[in-house]
């Protein structure tokens, strides 16, 4: 950015006082667009200028040759910082702290200051933020192979560790976790910040393992100092910050790793939000530091179901593979139609879609609860009413803690708060939401209260701002009445005025007027301008008419234009008490926050479940997944009744107790499936089939199933037992990583290898085409390895595949079977069934899947022809113990795939010549015999 030279002392006097603020600013804020509040806007100057032309489309101009400049109204100065924010960038907010009338009257510039620094991950103003998306900061801390504190959980201390920490500010929650680094990506990919914070380093550049994983989140880096990462310095800006002696308090003892990167979050939301970073007292807290951060929370990996980072992609559990967009996500799917009514209730359902539940206990109470509301309604829409009336509280509450509300979130605030009473009646004397109650019923009194105070006090339209006032009722203050009276009655008094001095004056063509430059004015005739009393003062001359002021008028006038300043200073007052007020009840409004959200979500399950077709899983413990009848979320919803559903079976069959709403249910599906399915004890299903008839589809839909099911939604089937699992893998689709320098077959073969490390019998395993992205010896090679390595671990697992050869497994192994998705052929055509039934198959129909596309018919005629040309007829290929048995002997109609010679009587006369006893005629012989026998042969 351009600045003036230190040591340009001539330069820097030609400034003015403004620009020389403007200087001092930038200076402190190098790496941010300065929004400098000149007035009605706020101008830009030099390169800041020059890059809001670029990004915001404002005009470009210069006040002073040489210095370009650029500005935006500070009424919507908002969307000009939305754009900012997005393209990248990071804004300092300098505002006007005195009133320019004051500066001007005392000869002195106007006082400004930088009132906030806006950034990627520390925003909070409603128009910046999508209502359905958190908007986490996060902050990363390598520490090496070393030890961490007992409390902090590694899965193997002695390998490579790091630290992090997020927390949204818009909201309060505040995470840590000490983890793996090789688990660090997951899981940031799962948190999905928009600002990443590190250790800044000597020569400015993000470390390399630092901007990778920006890359890969798509988020903006921001160095900090090095001292704010050290352990001491967070620890004391911790104890700072909530106002304690010792962390203990909070589960953290003062060794624990994941402190450093919180305190680092703590310094620089404190910094960015221009609040006290360097209090003297280690006790002290205010309302004005983050009052709604919420202490730190321990991230425990083993509570929930590991997703990583490929699997919500692949499984577009967020967004789509092909746009990125959130359109046709699973997520999108569940809003569709049943979606939450509140914003908080939109980003739990994200949260929980995102970290599914590992332990039975807490799914099957999500459970009993949205089974409750499809069993009942009319309660469910009731609850959805109520919860209707419930604005976006928790960031309101950050608003607030951060002295940034409006008028508009203060009177959304009362109105939310009110609905707490309705909510509490609502639950009472209902055992399924008997754990909703009592906390909600607790928190009446303190909330409703605040909902009275605050709509005693605001009107119910309430304006977006206070620069003109509007806000507060007539009648609730005295004071600020009397203002609005000396306005209201301005007329009145003039009128009364006007007529009191034609009586004592008697001039009855005397007026009594006002206009914005001279303000109030008595108004006399040219002919009459002389008969004016001596005490009034001449104000104005006109062609035809003369103009005086009264000392009383003169009063009255300074009375009226004050009224309406002073009227708006009174209801910023107001304004800010009311605030504070709501403040005190930060730790309640976030607890009601919790709880509307967690009703919200469940309301959400429950009307999918009623709208289309969804019934309550089984969870169980045992390895199994047997769903009768199920559908892929997403695609039931856009294709309907055109949607075929299909039936899965991984492990051994269980039975529900006799207790259990589904147990006849799931009996009846069990019995189905193993009815349908030769081996329903398999835990590795090898899928065959065309390209196009829905392989993929079936795979997806049996994960999202897996992941619903968990998260404590009903699913998509007629019947459904789902066991717990630790983690859900997925292998389907890859690209290019160029910004890694991985080609599409080295990210197929890390994700592989990824599966191959992490999973267990516990987890469920999804695998499409793995092999695909080299030559086709070594792509089978590689799935045939993976198969038989998966078939020994025990992972449930679904695995699509083009390699027919692979089907033989079912013969070696009694947890492997086979499937395929079935077609029918008729008129040199095939028609897709998209059902899947037991079996294997040996074709693909690539080509016709080619001409369907609309590759040209020349060319799918000459492929047909080439096909013909290369098929062979072989048996299936023998496994390397099969062969053992089999041995060398055994005749094969064309070349294994495994087999590394031929097998033929001329190898065999081949193999019993003794070559160091042969002179060069005997060789030239044995080798014409050879040949002979070769010729010879049928197959020749």
């Amino acid at each position: 950015m351009s600045q003036v030279a230190p040591n340009n002392v001539k330069a820097a006097k030609a400034l003015t006082p403004a620009m020389q603020q403007y200087q001092r600013f930038k200076q402190q804020h190098p790496h941010c667009v300065l929004f400098f509040r000149m007035g009605d806007f706020y101008e830009m100057f030099h390169d800041d200028a020059k890059l809001a032309h670029k990004v915001l489309g404002v005009t470009l101009t210069q006040r002073t040759e040489g210095v370009p400049m650029a500005g935006v109204p500070y009424h919507s100065v908002e969307g000009y910082l939305r754009r900012m924010i997005q393209a990248g960038h990071r804004v300092a907010v300098c505002e006007q702290v005195e009133d320019a009338a004051q500066a001007k009257a005392s000869g002195s510039v106007v006082k400004r200051d930088v009132t906030r620094v806006v950034t990627p991950g520390t925003i909070t103003d409603e128009s910046l933020l999508d209502e359905g998306q958190e908007n986490p900061l996060a902050a990363v801390v390598f520490h090496g192979p070393a030890r961490a504190s007992a409390k902090s959980e590694i899965p193997n201390p002695k390998s490579e560790i790091a630290s992090i920490a997020w927390a949204e500010l818009s909201t309060g929650t505040f995470h840590v976790a000490t983890l793996d680094v090789d688990e660090l990506i997951d899981e940031l990919a799962r948190v999905h910040p928009r600002e990443l914070i590190y250790c800044e380093t000597a020569n400015g550049e993000p470390p390399a393992r630092v901007r990778q994983l920006a890359d890969t989140l798509n988020c903006s880096l921001t160095p900090r100092p090095a001292w704010q990462m050290r352990q001491e310095e967070a620890v004391d800006q911790l104890r700072k910050q909530y106002g304690v002696a010792q962390l203990t308090g909070f589960g953290f003892e003062e060794d624990d790793l994941a402190l450093a990167p919180a305190g680092a979050i703590v310094h620089y939301l404190l910094e960015t939000q221009c609040l006290d970073v360097n209090s003297n007292s280690k006790l002290e807290t205010s309302n004005s530091k983050l009052s709604h951060l919420q202490p730190p929370r321990r991230f425990v990996r083993n509570d929930h179901m590991v997703i990583d980072q490929t699997s919500l992609r692949s499984l577009e559990v967020e967004r789509t593979l092909r746009s990125g967009e959130v359109a046709g996500s699973l997520l999108a799917t569940l809003q569709a139609g049943s979606s939450c009514v509140t914003a908080m209730g939109k980003r739990l359902l994200r949260h929980w879609l995102c970290y599914p539940l590992r332990e039975r206990e807490p799914i099957e109470h999500r459970q009993r609860v949205v089974g409750a509301l499809v069993d009942d309604a009319r309660f469910l829409d009731e609850l959805r009413d109520a919860l209707d009336g419930v604005q976006d509280v928790q960031r309101i509450t950050a608003r607030l803690a951060v002295n940034r509300a409006t008028p508009r979130d203060l009177v959304a605030l009362g109105r939310s708060a009110a609905q707490i009473r309705q909510l509490e009646r609502m639950l009472a004397d209902r055992p399924t939401v008997a754990h909703y109650h009592a906390p909600v019923d607790s928190l009446v009194e303190p909330l409703e209260s605040l909902a009275n105070q605050i709509t005693e006090a605001c009107v119910e339209e309430p304006p977006g701002h206070l620069r003109d006032g509007g806000l507060i009722r007539d009648g609730y203050d005295s004071q600020l009445d009397e203002y609005r009276n000396l306005q209201r009655d301005s007329h009145d008094w003039l009128a009364r005025y006007q007529k009191e001095l034609i009586d004592t004056t008697d001039l009855p063509s005397l007026k009594v007027g006002y206009n914005k430059v001279f303000g109030y004015y008595i108004e006399l005739t040219r002919a009459n301008r002389d008969k004016a009393p001596d005490n009034w003062t001449r104000k104005q001359t006109l062609k035809n008419a003369e103009r005086f002021i009264t000392p009383e008028l003169k009063e009255y006038e300074q009375k009226v234009l004050s009224a309406e300043s002073r009227g708006v200073s009174r209801e910023q007052a107001l304004f800010a008490e009311l605030c504070e007020l709501a403040r005190q009840q930060t730790v309640g409004l976030h607890r009601f926050a919790e709880l509307v959200a967690e009703l919200d979500a469940l309301g959400c399950f429950a009307r999918r479940a009623v709208r289309h077709r969804y019934v309550k899983p089984t969870i169980v413990d045992e390895p199994v997944l047997h769903v009768d009848a199920g559908r892929h979320p997403v695609l039931d919803e856009l294709l309907g009744e055109q949607f075929v559903p299909n039936d899965v079976a991984l492990g051994t069959a269980v039975s529900s107790s006799d207790d259990s709403p589904a147990s006849s249910e799931e009996a009846s599906a069990n019995s189905k499936l193993e009815t349908r399915n030769s081996k329903p004890q398999a835990s590795l299903a090898l899928i065959t089939g065309p390209n196009m008839a829905g392989k993929s589809t079936y795979i997806r839909q049996a994960a999202l199933i897996t992941l619903l099911a968990h998260t404590g939604s009903f699913v998509p089937a007629a019947s459904a037992t789902v066991g717990l699992c630790d983690r859900i893998f997925t292998r389907i689709g890859a690209s290019d990583e160029l910004h890694t320098g991985q080609s599409t077959f080295m990210v197929e073969m890390t994700e592989t290898a990824n599966i191959c490390h992490h999973a267990t019998d516990r987890s469920l395993v999804i695998l499409d085409e793995i092999g695909r992205g080299t030559s086709t010896l070594d792509g089978l090679s590689l799935a045939w390895a993976l198969a038989e390595h998966l078939a020994q671990i025990g992972p449930r697992c679904l695995f699509a595949t083009h390699y027919h050869e692979l089907t033989a497994l079912a013969d070696e192994y009694d947890n492997v079977t086979n499937l395929n998705v079935t077609v029918r052929e008729w008129q040199d055509q095939i028609v897709f069934l998209h059902r899947i039934a037991p079996g294997k198959t040996d074709r693909s129909y690539g080509i016709h899947v080619a001409k369907i596309a609309g590759l040209p018919q020349q060319v799918v005629n000459r492929a047909n022809e080439l096909l013909s040309q290369l098929a062979v007829n072989h048996e299936k290929a023998p496994t390397p113990a099969a062969r053992t048995k089999a041995g060398s002997s055994a005749k094969r109609d064309q070349l294994p795939l495994f087999t590394e010679y031929v097998d033929h009587p001329a190898i065999d006369a081949l193999r019993q010549v003794d070559l160091t006893q042969l002179t060069p005629m005997q060789a030239f012989d044995i080798l014409r015999q050879l040949r002979e026998q070769v010729e010879d042969a049928p197959d020749a």
